[in-house]
């Protein structure tokens, strides 16, 4: 049976040789707060599997997605507006090998809530080259290598968001969820975990995937072969949307349920999971929804609270 599966994967990677890495991992830890010792919360939105939410620019309200799986991104439309200026340019490429060459700019001042963020370096990106990004009405994103600079403490089931630079000022139980976060390029975290045993490193947490756990597609074969995952359906699929548009080639992927994943200190029992021929591995938002999320770029740690109303996918 052929399906077409319409999540968002936006995992931007800036390769092409060593001096336009070096560039692009230079100004991508650029930027910080104006404030110091703050707290603030604010609301967000989710349309169509995406935290949207509203930032102030030039003393005008912008919507940008919240999305750990991507440097920040302003549309052309955005930079023209508000005359941003190009001081690089770069190669990036999405998640199938997909590039363009992305011009680089700087957002002087991006208040999100009660928080300046300044400094920050921005990708000007085409959003009416895919046109789910133009259906969202959306002006950017936020991405990690803003994020970096606080703590972010994101409650779905209040649907709003506390940003913070103090950890103690969040109200947190002591039996919480808890995982390291390995730390990349553009602040960009990943985590690792085992799944039915077997450990796997590099899951990126990217809130800017729609969809829930994807596992790699070797490793997912690899336990079916060894008899560890029984419940499980093949089918075809035409693939994720990257950010610079849909693959046409149809290739094969699984559903399945997982027995245990290991995250943390915590073990999930009886998870559903997708793989997908080429593609890597994700944990998602339809994942993340499911709890509070703290993600704290200075401790190296991201914490789960689960919300009791909901279930897992």
């Amino acid at each position: 049976m052929k399906f077409t599966k319409v999540s968002i994967y936006l995992i931007i990677f800036i390769l092409l040789n060593s001096c336009s890495l070096n560039k692009a991992a230079k100004y991508l830890k650029e930027g910080k707060t104006e404030q110091e010792n703050f707290t603030n919360t604010l609301p967000f939105d989710l349309k169509k599997g995406w935290i949207i939410v509203p930032v102030e620019i030039e003393n005008k309200t912008y919507r940008f997605i919240l999305d750990t799986g991507t440097p920040t991104l302003v549309s052309k439309e955005l930079a023209q507006s508000l005359n941003m200026k190009a001081i690089d340019s770069v190669d990036a490429y999405d998640v199938y090998n997909k590039g363009q060459k992305n011009k680089y700019t700087r957002i002087e001042n991006i208040k999100i809530g009660k928080t300046d963020f300044v400094g920050t370096a921005a990708l000007i990106n085409d959003f009416n080259a895919t046109a789910i990004w133009a259906s969202l009405n959306v002006d950017g994103f936020i991405g990690s290598n803003l994020m970096q600079h606080a703590i972010w403490d994101i409650d779905f089931k209040q649907k709003q968001i506390t940003i913070t630079d103090n950890e103690s000022n969040l109200d947190l139980p002591d039996d919480l969820i808890e995982n390291k976060m390995f730390i990349g390029v553009a602040g960009l975290p990943s985590i690792a975990c085992k799944i039915n045993g077997e450990r796997i490193w590099n899951f990126p947490v990217d809130l800017g995937y729609n969809g829930g756990i994807v596992m790699p597609f070797s490793d997912f074969e690899k336990q079916i072969e060894n008899g560890q995952i029984s419940d499980f359906k093949k089918s075809d699929t035409q693939g994720i949307i990257g950010v610079y548009g849909k693959q046409n080639s149809s290739r094969e992927s699984y559903t399945g349920i997982i027995d245990e994943i290991e995250f943390g200190n915590f073990t999930i029992k009886n998870e559903k999971v997708y793989s997908e021929q080429y593609l890597s591995k994700i944990f998602g938002l339809d994942f993340f929804k499911n709890y509070r999320v703290i993600l704290n770029w200075n401790s190296k740690k991201i914490k789960l609270i689960e919300n009791k109303e909901t279930t897992n996918s």
